[in-house]
């Protein structure tokens, strides 16, 4: 029989003294990611907001969970396997850890020391110093944090958790650092069990963990809902009519229904967290009338199958995506924005659905045009490199704007995404065509989902613009006939002597600042044999296959930078009216100074030219847009040397070691920086924010002319 003692303990009780908590090597890696670091840190800055102000003992704790451990016994040393809870106790000490650094950093000397002997044990050396011993993918990183080296040699869920609580603290610039750690120690609280040292870890932790597989959500809410049905018969009617199908639509996989259901919830414009869905349904649901919960069971039927067809465009039957046109659009909104648009376009597929009334008719030429603004959105901020992280929340939103009396849908959500301001506002036409003449949309060691959108909806494009009798078949160049397509570089990735000639005295520099860029790439039919042929050969296979955007290279004689530039333009131009920008009619932005300074967000005329550049409060004089970008980075890497590991973990294609690489350098990298004046700007601002500077520690003035 296992016996155990069970209590419950602060942390401060879980870091005081000599301790060591090593987790085992059957046990996973250290796994937690931004969902649970986001609810820590919700609970830990509520916990702070309670204590400001009020007696201690008013107070409640917070329960973290429990920390199941085995206890081992070593000489002046009380060391313990931790069983259950690694995930809980690691992230707790690298939060503990950016404390610390923020301490050391401020002047926080008691502090500091404090955590340190939290964190360490003294005198001690070698993995005896160290409090938690993670598994051995975990430990270079969490050493190098316990450490204060920083000096990470490859990205991890450690240094990602390091970075987020190190932004959150930066942040927060109202959080005393002392009572934070006070909070932490004092305030939050677990279960502690500590089992008998006899007992078998492995078979302890396959006990919690595997025998009786845990719930999922969807396991709580299904048992909700049936339970709410007048009796055992009725509910197992319902089930076989209405939650049966639903599951076997997603191949049982509990997660993928789990998923479903957040989304579902989420059409009421509220955005709802992983693991939160089974406590908001219950809240919403707690006492309703059988009758109701019969009609929500028949919704959520009828929606997981939209769900499905949001998930499948490619392999659903057309009738379920309505036309060939909506397919398109579907299938690129998978690419680029994942599900997360699910919430409103379950919407769209149900206002769509003639068997579905609820108030909104969507016809199919009106919903293609909705799918088509969404895309637009998804694409225009993917190539302008913004962030999609709180699309889910842009998504929920939108549910909850569309009234069936604010006019026809499309207008209302071009509307939406217009109104839409920082962080998540759409780039308009200006900034579009920067980015895709000016900056790489092909990114090597990436799956290049948005230079493969934009190419293959280039492709359509003049496909659909073409008459159907120009069209001709394609001729075999080669014995095995190819069957894929692939996207191909014109100047190849790796130069030949023949392309090194052809290209000129520059040919370094144009390969490196021209290689990736819109106008360099085309769509063609698989062929490894001409990714680094010279340019005739290469014409000759693209004048032979049926890729309407190679029609016009048969003309061309060479192709050095200024083709390069020019077909980007060409190109770019295009994809403005494949995603346009719908914005009424405003009047002209007039510029009433020479200079403008700032500029750290906001249009950027093409007219702007850089003058000065400041960084820290020290001026720099620049002539062009790529010297704002060395300016800024070399400031930074003087400023904060440790810290500019996490500018090359964000940008790894855009520094290298290799001193040749590209011209521009800073301490041991080179780097690119011939960029459009938009990705320069936006850069510049995600470069001091990484480092956890204020945006007003970096400014531009430029002139117009």
């Amino acid at each position: 029989m296992c016996t155990m003692k069970a209590a419950k303990s602060s942390v401060w009780d879980l870091y005081n003294g000599a301790k060591q908590y090593v987790v085992p090597l059957f046990q996973r890696p250290y796994v937690w990611s931004r969902a649970q670091w986001d609810q820590l840190w919700s609970d830990i800055t509520e916990q702070y907001s309670l204590k400001v102000g009020s007696p201690r003992d008013k107070i409640p704790d917070r329960f973290l969970g429990s920390i199941v451990v085995v206890r081992e016994y070593e000489k002046n040393l009380d060391k313990y396997t931790i069983i259950d809870g690694q995930q809980r106790i690691t992230t707790i000490s690298i939060i503990l850890a950016v404390i610390r650094a923020f301490a050391k950093e401020r002047g926080v000397n008691e502090l500091y020391e404090q955590i340190s002997d939290f964190l360490k044990n003294s005198p001690r050396s070698g993995e005896g110093q160290y409090v938690v011993i993670p598994t051995r993918v975990d430990k270079a990183s969490l050493y190098h944090i316990f450490d204060e080296d920083y000096n990470f040699e490859h990205d991890s869920r450690i240094v990602e958790c390091f970075d987020f609580f190190w932004r959150k603290i930066d942040e927060s610039h109202d959080l005393d650092i002392t009572s934070l750690q006070q909070v932490i120690t004092e305030d939050l609280c677990v279960v502690y069990i500590e089992l008998d040292q006899g007992e078998n870890p492995n078979q302890v932790f396959e006990a919690l963990n595997y025998r009786g597989v845990p719930l999922e959500e969807s396991d709580l809410i299904r048992n909700f809902f049936f339970a709410s049905l007048e009796s055992p018969e009725v509910a197992e009617s319902q089930y076989d009519q209405f939650w049966k199908p639903m599951e076997e639509r997603f191949g049982n996989h509990q997660d993928l229904i789990s998923r479903f259901l957040r989304y579902f919830c989420m059409r009421a414009g509220d955005t709802i967290r992983s693991g939160e869905i089974f406590e908001s349904i219950r809240r919403t649901f707690l006492g309703a009338p059988p009758d109701e919960i019969k009609g929500l069971l028949q919704d959520i039927n009828r929606f997981s199958d939209y769900y499905l067809r949001l998930l499948q465009p490619e392999l659903l039957p057309l009738e379920k995506v309505i036309s060939e046109e909506i397919r398109r659009h579907l299938g690129r909104i998978k690419l680029l924005g994942s599900d997360v648009t699910a919430p409103f376009l379950m919407d769209c597929f149900g206002w769509n659905d003639p068997e579905y009334k609820n108030g909104i008719e969507l016809a199919d030429d009106q919903f293609s045009a909705v799918l088509k603004q969404v895309e637009t959105y998804l694409v225009r901020r993917a190539v302008c490199g913004r962030s999609d992280v709180g699309y889910e929340e842009v998504f929920s939103l939108l549910c909850r704007t569309i009234n069936k009396d604010g006019g026809p849908v499309q207008d209302q959500v071009s509307s939406f995404f217009i109104r839409l301001e920082e962080p998540y506002r759409m780039p308009d036409d200006d900034e579009f065509d920067d980015h895709l003449r000016y900056s790489d949309l092909y990114h090597p060691d990436t799956e290049n989902t948005n230079a493969w959108v934009v190419m293959t909806a280039l492709e359509t494009y003049f496909s659909d613009q073409s008459p159907a009798s120009e069209a001709s078949a394609g001729i075999d160049l080669f014995d095995d006939t190819p069957s894929e397509q692939m996207i191909d570089h014109i100047m190849p990735i790796a130069l030949t002597a023949w392309w090194q000639d052809h290209l000129g005295s520059d040919w370094q520099t144009v390969h490196q600042d021209y290689l990736h860029r819109l106008g360099n790439l085309t769509l063609t039919m698989e062929n490894s044999s001409i990714l680094n042929a010279d340019f005739d050969t290469k014409k000759a296979w693209y004048a032979l296959d049926t890729h309407l955007l190679n029609s016009s290279m048969k003309g061309i004689k060479l192709w050095r930078k200024f083709q390069i530039d020019q077909r980007s333009g060409v190109l770019a131009a295009f994809c403005k009216k494949i995603w346009p920008y719908q914005a009424k009619i405003a009047p002209p932005v007039v510029i009433q100074e020479e200079s403008v300074p700032g500029l750290r967000f906001g249009d950027i005329p093409k007219t702007a030219k850089p003058v000065m550049v400041t960084v820290q409060g020290t001026a720099h004089a620049v002539k062009f847009w790529y010297q704002v970008l060395e300016v800024t980075v070399r400031a930074i890497y003087e400023a904060e040397p440790q810290k500019f590991e996490r500018i090359v973990r964000e940008w790894p294609g855009y520094f290298s070691d290799d001193s040749s690489r590209y011209k521009s350098s800073v301490g041991p990298y080179t780097f690119k920086s011939r960029f459009g004046r938009y990705q320069i700007r936006d850069m510049c601002m995600g470069m001091i924010r990484l480092v956890g500077w204020n945006d007003d520690s970096w400014s531009l003035e430029v002139t117009y002319h």
